[in-house]
């Protein structure tokens, strides 16, 4: 005899109350008897169900409490699993072919918006890591490197593209899969196989707005981790899918059903997830709840009979949870601190002390209550030490391994061996005992998933050429520190901050966070979602409550821990972390198409009135075309919309930046990046995979990627850095090579007498006596003066007769240059243009040359659809350098009308009129790079702060205001916007040009803007009254509010009638009262500059001038430009007659201006002066450098300076008040410096 199949049972059991078994025989064509004997079942079973319910109601009455009706079983009420009746869909051709459609769709898309070439970003490097097996930055990406290996062996197409294939087929492939899901759950509860529109259509068109949403198309055009990690984490959901119903389906078992296996396989794929990117963690949120709730609902009516037990159980399981996670925090926080190891000392813990410290110091117990009662979650004098950048993450890793399976154990012995002796439990109902161990499965097999991170020690010892993390360098126990470290990506610090900060003080997060969501299918994509939202809750409220709770638990949680400042760039970088929960609101979507194709049934209220009748809507219908109408009418415009910002098929922006740079490189060079992903990771591809330019030698200065010219990162003391960056530059230099970097990099004038060359994209560290040839090919003649003039502009400090009379002997030995006579020079001697020197490629002789010969495709309005990374490159390569040359050039033109005087024509033929036309010339090629870099980056902070400052210095302060105002729009915790726009409207209320009576109108602008930014301020720190009056931007607030106030009270007219007196007085002492009126009433520096500058001209004697040079140097200072007030302090340190207390006076200003700078050397120079001294200066100065080499880290020479202050000044101390207190400092500093070395001792007397 037949028996009856799944399908054929549902059909009986959903109407055999409401059907002749006659008329269910000729439906089903199944013999009688056996329709009979399954409804005689049911029967049966009802009756069952019967009893059990008057004995759920006995129980209910022997316990009253509230966790009993919480917990206890309901006897007027039905089990869970029956109330909601879920009937698995089942798979059928018909869904062979849609998933095909979605494949195909998706994966031809992709493959036509495909990126050529090489993408921005992190692209090159995890194309090289792939190609060569190598290891990627941190944490290592092993799963993707490993994947995407396989892709690199197609026979056609460059390798970029072929990594960038890989992703693309992977998003095509998580269609699939995204497909499936959609289609269980849209179908859940049909009995009738075979094609549906209400069910098949919306789960395709899901699928294709998925692959449609914007982040979801970037990242699949191009080499990322991302669209593999959706391709895991949609496998991953699918499995959940099937566990669910698979558990729904035995819920009235014998046994209790876990479905054990679907959940080790997802433990199984969310480990090698978990190694492919980190963004997996915060996924887990949903899933991990959702499992334990559903077993939960599932199985509560079966075991609880009463609560005391379980809710024990539950308590001391949370408990233990409790002292686990709160014990690791302390242990890491407190402890391991002590135990790090500096290079070169050998730890005397073995690897089992290490292990089991925290379960043997009982003092981690008390540590944790103490901490609890008094709420010192972290002891201050710990916070230095951690800072420390030996500590081993090995202890971190360790423990967080350890203390875990720790408490498994302790929940395992307490549970069974003590909860289960109870008498009123009966052990039969152990229940939580089950469902912890499907969940320790799990776990079991998440541990096998990310045992591929081994993947990276393994190949780092094969010395791939991408090999991050030097993870072939530890041996024994160390490689675990080495790897821990990696994997917790600690070079890039700590991510987030708490929820709080995230978004309680910076509410733009939560702002951002709905953009980044809204983005994904534009603004349109509400009417999928709205509609979405009503009918997942009315089809499936189980699939509704979990869709929204992981939308909102993966968004909210990875908010709070990344929170990223709400900038528009580092929402860029974050938001394609969020693509997991944008495959949660697309299920929503689903549903949302799903509402749509019933919207025009005339006969919906008949269409699955419950979820257990049939659905017999298998035939497209004629509603159904207005439907698809009206669903298409949302999708196409998303997809337009969404194309051009995706179709990447013409984007080679980053292959023609990397190939700009080096075509800009000579034969053998040696080329230092600054680090920027798009610098680096270009030519790490370029260099190493393409093998372009084997002849360069290419450095990043972060020392990662190519030579490790810091040498062991993981012993290296970040401090030191900076110094070995130096050595490192200096030996390039040195080395007879051609030596170039892609910025202009600080302190070069530290590394000796040189500066940088402008040559397109990239700048040549040359000689300075060059920089005199680069300005006499323009000028034809300059003077000896004008020499020393460029070479202090140079390297910012004055340039000694000695190597300026060497410089012009060797230019004339090399025939560049002429001069009347040789070695003898006073600085007036007229030098002579004769020819430049050799030019890297002589066919490219200006700046320009190199810039007309680069390769930049695409229109301003073509690349302002890309991503922002892409157009970072035109932006702050391209835009922002072009309008550094105009400029120069605009200088350039200025200075020679300045060395014209009041003639007409200058020494090298050019006629003031055609200067004047040139100055105009590169103005107008200034504004059209800054219009061209507005339409590129209009979303971009830098942008319009860099043509807001442009144009302060152009004057243009009503340019300036709207660059600021737009860039406040754009990003409102850019304080230095704030202060730049309350500035423009300050000098426009200063102008000549505006009239008296509207100086107040602006400055209450300037007042608008501050009390802007002070309400911003509020918003963004939570602080008390006392530490926001010691934060430096509150402060800036405050003193900038000051000024403004004391312009209103003091106008500028009142200002004007003062300086009219100050000239017809035209003496020193009418200057410096009107200077000193100027800046004590409105605070205005350029008008103090401008007053001390004419009181300095009609100084009488040396004192006047020294002070005055003094004043005018710190006001420099203090508008930012250093470098004229250095000059002013030497050219007084020149002056004839000047005294040894106004020499010292003037040097310890000028080593204070150099300390400021961080230029440590010149102001241990000047107080080395002064050492000798055995008065209150010489005790300064000693203690001075003392804490010069405290900031520069130098501990042992900062304790030499200290021990000889203690045996030279410290007996002047009885005698001098000031000295006695820097020698109460000293000894202080002295014998913290003791303890850190170890060595402490008696003062050396």
């Amino acid at each position: 005899m037949a028996k009856l199949s799944h399908l054929e049972k549902e059909y009986i059991k959903a109407n055999y109350k409401n059907k002749s078994i006659d008329e269910l025989t000729k439906k089903l064509e199944k013999d009688r008897e056996l329709i009979e004997e399954y409804i005689n079942n049911l029967q049966n079973a009802q009756k069952n169900n019967a009893k059990n319910n008057k004995k759920e109601k006995a129980n209910k009455e022997k316990s009253e409490n509230i966790l009993s009706k919480l917990f206890s079983k309901s006897s007027n009420s039905e089990p869970i699993f029956k109330k909601y009746e879920i009937k698995p869909y089942h798979l059928s051709k018909i869904d062979i072919i849609f998933s095909s459609v979605a494949f195909l769709f998706t994966f031809l898309l992709y493959l036509f918006t495909l990126t050529p070439s090489l993408s921005a970003g992190d692209n090159g490097e995890l194309t090289t890591a792939a190609y060569f097996l190598g290891v990627g930055h941190a944490p290592g990406y092993p799963f993707y490197t490993l994947m995407s290996k396989l892709f690199t062996y197609i026979p056609f197409g460059n390798i970029a593209w072929r990594t960038n294939l890989f992703s693309g087929t992977c998003g095509a492939i998580a269609m699939i899969f995204f497909y499936l899901i959609m289609v269980k759950v849209l179908g859940q509860n049909r009995i009738e196989r075979g094609f549906s529109p209400v069910v098949h259509i919306p789960a395709l068109l899901a699928s294709v707005a998925f692959a449609i949403s914007d982040n979801m198309w970037a990242q699949a055009t191009m080499a990322e981790v991302y669209s593999l990690n959706i391709l895991q984490i949609a496998s991953m959901l699918l499995i959940l899918v099937y566990w669910f119903e698979a558990v729904w389906q035995h819920a009235d078992d014998d046994v209790p059903y876990y479905g054990n296996k679907y959940l080790m396989a997802f433990g199984f794929l969310y480990g090698v997830a978990l190694a492919n990117h980190h963004v997996t963690l915060p996924f887990a949120f949903a899933p991990l709840l959702f499992i334990a709730i559903v077993l939960f609902l599932v199985h509560k009516d079966r075991y609880i009979e009463n609560i005391e037990t379980p809710f024990i159980s539950i308590f001391v399981f949370l408990v233990l949870l409790f002292i686990g996670g709160f014990g690791y925090y302390r242990f890491i926080m407190n402890y391991e601190a002590y135990l790090y190891f500096p290079p070169g000392v050998a730890s005397n813990d073995s690897i089992f002390s290490i292990l089991f410290k925290p379960f043997t110091d009982m003092n981690i117990l008390s540590d944790i209550f103490t901490a609890l009662a008094n709420g010192s979650y972290l002891r201050p004098d710990m916070i230095q030490n951690l800072k420390a950048p030996f500590y081993p993450t090995l202890y971190k890793g360790m423990f967080l391994v350890f203390w875990p399976l720790f408490l498994v154990v302790v929940w395992v012995l307490v549970y069974r061996y003590f909860l289960c002796k109870i008498d009123k439990f009966n052990n039969d109902n152990d229940f939580i005992t089950g469902i912890s161990f499907s969940y320790y499965k799990m776990l079991l097999m998440l541990a096998v998933g990310v045992m591929i991170y081994a993947y990276m020690p393994i190949r780092a010892r094969a010395l791939p050429p991408l090999n991050w993390g030097q993870l072939n360098e530890p041996s024994g126990w160390e490689n675990l520190s080495y790897l821990f470290s990696m994997i917790h990506r600690k070079q890039y610090g700590a991510s987030g901050n708490d929820i709080a900060a995230a978004f309680i003080l910076h509410p733009e997060q939560v702002s951002a966070l709905i953009n980044i969501f809204k983005t994904q299918l534009t603004v349109l994509g509400l009417l999928f979602l709205i509609p979405g939202l009503f009918q997942i809750f009315k089809k499936n409220k189980f699939i509704g409550i979990f869709s929204v709770f992981g939308l909102l638990s993966f968004g909210v949680s990875l908010m709070a821990y990344t929170n990223p400042p709400p900038s528009v760039r580092t929402l860029s970088f974050v938001e394609v972390f969020f693509l997991p929960a944008t495959l949660y609101m697309i299920v929503i979507v689903g549903f949302g198409i799903q509402w749509y194709m019933e919207y025009f049934n005339t006969n919906i209220k008949n269409v699955l009135k419950k979820p257990s009748e049939e659905t017999t809507d298998t035939k497209l219908k004629p509603y159904h075309a207005i439907s698809l109408i009206a669903i298409f009418a949302i999708m196409v415009p998303i997809f337009v919309m969404n194309f051009s910002r995706n179709n990447n098929s013409k984007d080679f922006s980053n292959h023609d930046y990397s190939y700009n740079m080096m075509n800009s490189l000579p034969d053998n060079a040696i080329f230092a990046t600054e680090g920027g992903d798009n610098q680096v990771f270009g030519l790490v591809y370029y260099t190493m995979v393409e093998r372009r330019r084997p002849d360069l030698k290419i450095y990043d200065q972060k020392g990662n990627v190519f030579e490790r010219i810091y040498g062991n990162l993981m012993k290296t003391d970040g401090r030191w850095l900076g110094s070995i960056s130096d050595a490192v530059d200096k030996d390039f230099i040195d080395s007879g090579r051609p030596y170039y970097m892609a910025w202009r990099r600080d302190g070069l004038e530290r590394l000796g007498d040189y500066y940088f060359k402008a040559y397109g994209l990239v700048f040549k560290v040359q000689p300075i006596k060059y920089a005199l040839v680069d300005e006499l090919e323009f000028f034809k003649v300059l003077t000896v003066n004008d020499y020393k003039a460029i070479a202090r502009e140079h390297l910012k400090r004055n340039y000694e007769n000695e190597k300026v009379a060497s410089d012009l002997n060797a230019l004339l030995d090399e025939g560049l240059i002429s001069v009347e006579r040789k070695n003898n020079y006073n600085g007036n001697e007229e030098i002579t243009f004769v020819k430049m020197y050799e030019l890297p490629f002589p066919e490219l002789k200006t700046e320009e040359d190199y810039w007309n010969s680069y390769t930049m495709k695409g229109t301003a309005e073509e690349i302002s659809h890309y991503d922002f990374l892409t157009r970072e490159i035109f932006v702050s390569s391209y835009s922002l350098a072009k309008i550094d040359m105009y400029n120069r050039r605009i200088k350039t033109y200025q200075k020679l009308l300045g060395f014209m005087g009041n003639g007409d024509i200058a020494k090298n033929g050019i006629t003031r009129e055609e200067a004047n036309a040139k100055i105009e010339e590169y103005k107008k090629l200034k504004r059209e790079e800054e219009e061209r870099m507005l339409t590129i980056g209009f979303d971009m902070s830098n942008v319009y702060f860099a043509i807001g400052n442009q144009a302060i210095l152009d004057e243009d302060y009503e340019r300036a205001t709207v660059m600021y105002e737009e860039l406040i729009k754009l990003e409102k915790l850019i304080y230095p916007a704030y202060f730049n726009l309350a500035a423009s409207y300050e000098y426009l209320a200063r102008s000549k040009n505006t009239p008296y009576e509207k100086e107040a109108e602006y400055l209450n602008k300037a007042k608008d803007v501050m009390a802007r930014a002070e309400k911003t301020f509020h918003r963004g720190k939570d602080m008390g009254d006392a530490a926001r009056a010691q934060n430096t931007t509150y402060q800036q607030i405050m003193q900038f509010n000051n000024r403004l106030d004391l312009q209103l009270r003091t106008t500028r007219q009142q200002a004007d009638a003062l300086k009219q007196q100050a000239i017809a007085e035209n003496t020193f002492d009418s200057y410096t009262a009107y200077a000193n009126y100027i800046y004590q009433n409105r605070q205005d520096l350029d008008e103090t500059i401008w007053a001390k500058t004419e009181a300095k001209k009609r100084a009488v004697n040396n004192t006047q001038l020294i002070n005055v040079n003094k004043e005018l140097a710190i006001l420099y200072a203090n508008i930012g430009d250093v470098n004229t007030g250095i000059n002013i302090l030497n050219d007084t340190l020149n002056l004839p007659n000047i005294t040894r207390d106004d020499r010292r006076g003037v040097d310890f200003d000028l080593a204070s201006i150099y300390l400021n700078q961080k230029r440590y050397n010149e102001a241990i120079n000047i107080y080395s002066k002064y050492t000798n001294d055995l008065t209150q200066d010489g005790a300064f100065a000693l203690y001075a450098i003392g804490h010069i080499y405290i900031e520069q880290n130098m501990i042992v020479e900062a304790l030499n300076v200290y021990n000889d202050f203690k045996v030279r000044m410290s007996p002047l101390a009885k005698d001098n008040q000031v000295i006695a207190n820097l020698d109460k400092d000293v000894e202080s500093r002295r014998v913290q410096i003791m303890q850190y070395l170890g060595t402490v001792g008696a003062p050396n007397q």
